[in-house]
This record gives C-alpha cells, sequence and structure tokens, in this order.
C-alpha cells in the first residue's frame, strides 16, 4: 500500500498515467461502434451555446470524454486529490478545462468557480455522486449549482458490449476495444423557474440517470446491476 501511495505520488507517474489513460479512451473510441440516444434534448441547447451542466455517475466517467457535443467549451469538476490530476490532464488532453475541488476539498471554491462559468455561458461535467459516493445518489448541491448560473442539466450514461466492472466503490465500468457502445442522454431538466423543491429536483436527475444507465446496460446486452435495480426501485 504505500508502495503505490509513494507511485501516485510522482509527477511523472501522475502524467504517465494520463498519457494511458487518454490513449486507452481514443482507442475504444476508434476501435467500437458508437451510437446515441436522446441528442434531439442537448442539441438546441449546444447549438444556442446555452449553460448546461452534463451529469454522469461516478463509475461511467471514462468515455464521458467523447460524449460532449456542444460548442461552448466543457469543464469537468474533478477533485483536488493527487488522483485527480491523472483525470484533469485526460480532461485537458481533449480539450476540456478543469476546475479542482470536491465535496471533501476546496467544495465551496470549486462550486462558486463552477457558477461562474456557467454564468459565462459555459458548461460544467459533473458525477453526482462523487469523489466517494453514496453510489448512485445525486448530490443536492448539482441543483442548486445549477440554479445560480442560471443552467440547465442534462444527465447521460454510456454502456458497451465489452467491458467489465471493478471491485470499486463506485463500480466503474472499463470498456474495451472491439465493442457496441451506446450512449443515452435524457431530457434537460430546467431548475431556473422550477415549482419543485431542490429536493425533488435532485431525485429527478437521480430517477434519470439511473433509468439512463439501465437502459445502456440492456441495449448492449448487459445485465443490469443487481445494486441498479434495488436503489432504483
Amino acid at each position: 500500500m504505500k508502495f503505490f501511495k509513494k507511485i501516485r505520488r510522482s509527477t511523472a507517474v501522475r502524467r504517465l498515467a494520463s498519457f494511458l489513460i487518454t490513449q486507452y479512451v481514443r482507442l475504444v473510441w476508434l476501435t467500437s461502434r458508437w451510437e446515441s440516444f436522446g441528442k434531439e434534448y442537448p442539441d438546441p441547447y449546444w447549438r444556442q451555446t446555452k449553460p448546461m451542466i452534463a451529469c454522469f455517475w461516478h463509475g461511467r466517467l471514462l468515455m464521458m470524454f467523447k460524449a460532449w457535443g456542444g460548442t461552448n467549451k466543457l469543464h469537468m469538476l474533478i477533485s483536488s486529490h493527487p488522483d485527480g490530476e491523472i483525470i484533469a490532464k485526460t480532461t485537458q488532453a481533449f480539450g476540456y478545462g478543469w476546475i479542482a475541488g470536491s465535496s471533501n476539498r476546496g467544495g465551496r471554491k470549486a462550486f462558486l468557480e463552477s457558477v461562474k462559468i456557467l454564468k459565462n455561458k459555459e458548461a460544467v461535467g459533473v458525477t453526482p455522486d462523487g469523489p466517494r459516493g453514496p453510489r448512485y445518489q445525486a448530490s443536492v448541491g448539482i441543483i442548486q449549482m445549477a440554479k445560480l448560473g442560471n443552467a440547465a442539466i442534462l444527465p447521460i450514461s454510456y454502456s458497451s458490449t465489452r467491458g467489465i466492472f471493478m471491485k470499486s466503490w463506485d463500480r466503474f465500468f472499463l470498456p474495451f476495444p472491439f465493442g457496441k457502445g451506446v450512449f443515452m442522454y435524457g431530457s434537460m431538466i430546467e431548475v431556473a423557474g422550477s415549482s419543485k423543491s431542490d429536493e425533488e429536483l435532485r431525485q429527478d436527475l437521480e430517477d434519470s440517470l439511473k433509468e439512463l444507465t439501465q437502459k445502456a446496460d440492456l441495449y448492449c446486452g448487459r445485465e443490469v446491476e443487481k445494486d441498479l435495480i434495488e436503489e432504483a426501485s
């Protein structure tokens, strides 16, 4: 354990890890057949460069670098933990910006920076159950961020016919090359002027992400995760 901690503290190793992840994402993207469903929901927002928050489960993060179709810049909210630097550099490799912070570290600063970005009519990418869970439970902070930034929320998920689930808290899905993948986009969640409470909007987001994830897995011939079904019921 101490050995791995020392490796993670190495800037050179983190840079190498980021490079390898970037190349792997490109490999999976280029060698797989990809379909998209529901792009009619974000398309008008993308065309008008409206501010939005793209939300996806922490365990479905890897291929989200290929899911964004907007011309306005996307900034990924990433943990300020040293491991987060790996994802941050990967994010930059795909032309996105990044915001350092999470509910555990630098949360307030990251929240305010995200709101500022949204007010500038750009976009923010967030894992609402990250960085440490609970898995498949969306944070109400996303709703508050959307309200202050006058932004809509876009739920997204994906799956593939080839890949494995890691034995991590988020059941991270690692897709393999040469599969058939699918991106699922949900209806936009408008928070500005909504008569719903923050909790109701949070639940809408959570339900949408769960449903999209189940649909994506079923479309790819995968058995839906037992925990996901139990928590969605």
